[in-house]
Formats: C-alpha cells, structure tokens, sequence
C-alpha cells in the first residue's frame, strides 16, 4: 500500500446502482485477498490479471443483463403506448364516424321536414285559393241573387205605381 495507511478503506456510497454495488465490492475484496494472501509478484499480477478478467467479464455479463432488461422494458412500453394510441385512434374514428352518420341522419329529417313543409304550405294555399274562389262565387250568386230580387222589387214596385197611376174608374 502507500506511506499514508496501512488499513484498506471502504467507499459507502448511496444511491448506486447495483452494478456498482457488485464492482466495488470486487474491486475490495480483491484489495482484501491482494493484502492478506502471500504470493510472489509474478503469482500476484497473474492473479490480479485473472481478476480484472473475470470481473470484466462478470461486468460486461451484467451490463447485457442490463441492457437486455431495459430494451425489454423499453419494448413493452412502447408496444403498451402504441396500443394506447391505436385504441384512442379507433375510438376517436368510431366516434367521428358515429357523429357522421348522425350528422347524415340529422339532415335527411331536415330535408324531409322541409319537403313536409312545403307540401303542407301548398296545400294550405291550394286550400285558401279554393276558399277564395268559393267565396267569390258565393258573392257573386248573392250578388246576382240581390240583384234579382232587387229587380224583382223594382218591377212590382213599377207595377204598383203603374196600378196607382192608373185613374180610378168607379
């Protein structure tokens, strides 16, 4: 070790994630077997470069684990949003479909109310030109009905002044 201490030292840190976790407490417990176990130099770098192996190796095993889990995750995410968004579509589409055909439905009772309308406004004046026209006639026959008493009056009128007029013989 170095002039400063004897004693290995421990790196507590929060908030790591398990790799690291897994890394530094190899990187430790190498420190550890490196300072208690009595090798040669050339036994001791042999074993320090197994180590290093086997926790590269451990490392990049762990980092694919890693890497597999969160593109899994990833896919199901993706997968669950793209269904998301399918469903929305489809319910978005069923519903401009619905407002569609009710907006279709909606103006052919229009149109028809309106051809309705019409007939019915025809037909109300067909009627009040038929009314009009009876009661011009009425009033013509009463007319032509007044008239004719009238006349009728007249000429008994002129009958008895023509009766009056005439001298009276007795």
């Amino acid at each position: 070790m170095t002039e400063h201490s004897d004693t290995p030292v421990v790196i507590v840190e929060r908030r790591s994630s398990s790799l690291g976790a897994f890394i530094g407490g190899t990187i430790l417990g190498a420190v550890v077997a490196l300072l208690y176990a009595p090798r040669t130099g050339e036994e001791t770098q042999a074993e320090i470069r197994d180590r290093v192996k086997r926790l590269r190796d451990e490392a990049e095993d762990r980092l694919h684990l890693m890497r597999d889990d969160v593109e899994g995750r990833y896919k199901r995410v993706r997968d669950d949003v793209e269904d998301r968004v399918e469903r929305v579509r489809g319910d978005l589409t069923d519903r401009v479909d619905t407002a569609r055909e009710d907006l279709k439905s909606r103006k052919l009772q229009a149109e028809e109310v309106v051809k309705v309308g019409r007939s019915t406004a025809r037909k109300a004046r067909e009627d009040l030109e038929r009314r009009v026209a009876e009661s011009k006639e009425e009033y013509k026959q009463r007319v032509a009905d007044l008239t004719e008493e009238a006349e009728e009056e007249v000429a008994e009128v002129a009958e008895v002044a023509e009766i009056a007029e005439e001298p009276a013989t007795d």
